[in-house]
């Protein structure tokens, strides 16, 4: 039997044809295949990246909860705060509504936590802390030696006899970065202290110490989160 020319040739032409779509189809998944794979290695590092900063950033805060524990327990405060200052927004004029919050908190046994209560609070309404921090630099304060204002008022709204504020800063030492607070709710805890030699000097050196401390870690926490 005798096989056309024509027909040999057009069988000939389309097995090239589906050849070279075979072959263009086979490049195509491989290029896919190798554009998936490395799509999700990079995900997979950058997963694993911010896996390791969110590690380092948990890490980081809880030591600051270890030192501020440790300093109530050591001074016997009922009550250690970290305040730090923020932007809430802006005025119609275009400058920057200064607010502050708590971040970080210890207290003891039986006394009420603030945390919750002191988020997003207007510093013109607290402006007395500013110039309490001036005026009383490295001391503990009697409640009602201060005049009655907001800040007093919450102070005694949670029982507080005796406070001591210490400002934190940034790396430079001069950028406000917040203050630590300490509380006394008793002034039985204070005198027990005193009495076996420690002297309220010593107290404030245990407070200034913590809070060169507390204040590396913090800068460096934020010097980690700019870099993400």
């Amino acid at each position: 039997m005798t096989t056309n020319p024509s027909i040999v040739e057009h069988l000939s032409s389309s097995k090239d044809i589906a050849l070279m779509i075979g072959e263009i189809f086979g490049i195509f998944v491989v290029g896919l295949c190798v554009g998936l794979v490395g799509a999700l290695r990079k995900k997979k590092l950058k997963f694993n990246f911010c896996k390791e900063e969110e590690t380092k950033f948990v890490q980081t805060h809880s030591q600051i909860h270890e030192l501020l524990t440790e300093l109530r327990i050591t001074i016997r405060a009922c009550r250690c705060l970290i305040f730090q200052f923020h932007n809430g927004g802006s005025f119609a004029d275009g400058t920057s509504i200064k607010r502050f919050s708590i971040t970080h908190e210890s207290y003891e046994n039986g006394i009420q936590s603030i945390m919750l209560d002191s988020q997003d609070v207007f510093l013109t309404r607290y402006a007395d802390i500013i110039r309490i921090m001036d005026e009383n630099k490295a001391s503990i304060i009697r409640t009602d030696s201060i005049p009655q204002s907001s800040f007093r008022s919450g102070l005694e709204i949670n029982n507080v006899e005796y406070f001591s504020l210490v400002p934190l800063k940034f790396d430079d030492g001069l950028t406000p970065l917040g203050f630590l607070c300490c509380h006394w709710c008793s002034s039985d805890e204070l005198d027990s202290i005193q009495r076996e030699g420690v002297s309220e000097q010593m107290i404030m050196e245990l407070i200034l110490n913590n809070t060169q401390n507390i204040q590396f870690h913090l800068t460096q926490s934020k010097r980690n989160r700019k870099k993400q």
